[in-house]
Parts: structure tokens; sequence; C-alpha cells
């Protein structure tokens, strides 16, 4: 969902977003998905890198997960940098993995603190990494 040709194309992102999916967005918007409504040449096309920190991953259900991290975007003109927490909820169906709900919420910054896994039944998955993308 970071990668600009994720971003930009109707067909990858309608596979990989439910018919119902919406976000509360780190900018306070609510955003509704709708492959109907899509318009990659509205969206503005700003080059972010983007660092995502303590990346897990917690079944809710067999076939319902939620992915948690943290997600530090670098701006690559200005001298710019947005901390958010984010979460999305993920649900299979017929044997394809889509989200269906995100949320994303601005941070001043990240506390040290060591993560807490209450769950020690290897139902979680944390990893860190980088990526760029365009919005």
């Amino acid at each position: 969902m970071l990668q600009p040709e994720i971003r930009s194309s109707k067909e990858k992102i309608g596979n990989l977003l439910t018919e119902d999916f919406f976000e509360f967005c780190s900018s306070g918007n609510v955003y509704f998905f709708s492959e109907d409504n899509f318009n990659n040449d509205a969206q503005e096309q700003i080059v972010f890198n983007c660092e995502i920190k303590d990346f897990d991953i917690k079944m809710l259900a067999s076939d319902v997960v939620l992915a948690t991290y943290k997600a530090v975007k670098h701006h690559e003109t200005r001298e710019h940098t947005k901390c958010s927490l984010r979460s999305s909820t993920w649900k299979c169906s017929n044997g394809q993995w889509k989200m269906v709900s995100h949320q994303g919420t601005l941070t001043r910054k990240f506390l040290k603190a060591a993560a807490i896994h209450r769950n020690q039944d290897k139902s979680y998955l944390n990893l860190s990494f980088r990526t760029q993308f365009r919005i």
C-alpha cells in the first residue's frame, strides 16, 4: 500500500481493499474506498521515504488479523518528518487477504518502551523496513 505503483493503480488497490473499506486518516479525514470513485489524477504526487517500525500482526480470528506499526515519513524536498501510529484490520475471504479498515494517528515522537507481547503462541510477527512512496 505504501508503494507508488500500488497506490496509483485502481486495480491493485481494489485487490487489497474490501468493498466497504474505510480509513480514519492521520489528517483527521475519513476515507471510504470505492472503485467507482477512484481518481489517481487528483492525488498529489509527493515523494516520501517511509520507515516502518515495530510491525506486528495479531490473529483476532482464523480469518482476521490486526496489523499495527509505527510510521516515520520523511519528505523528499523538505526537512520534514511525520510520525504516526497505524493499525489495519485484514480479513481473509476465499483465500485472499483484504484490508477492511485502517487508522493513522499522528504523534510527536515514539516512546522508547519495550514491546509487550502477552500472547506467546507465535501469533505476532514483528519487523521493521523502509520504503518510498508517492501520495
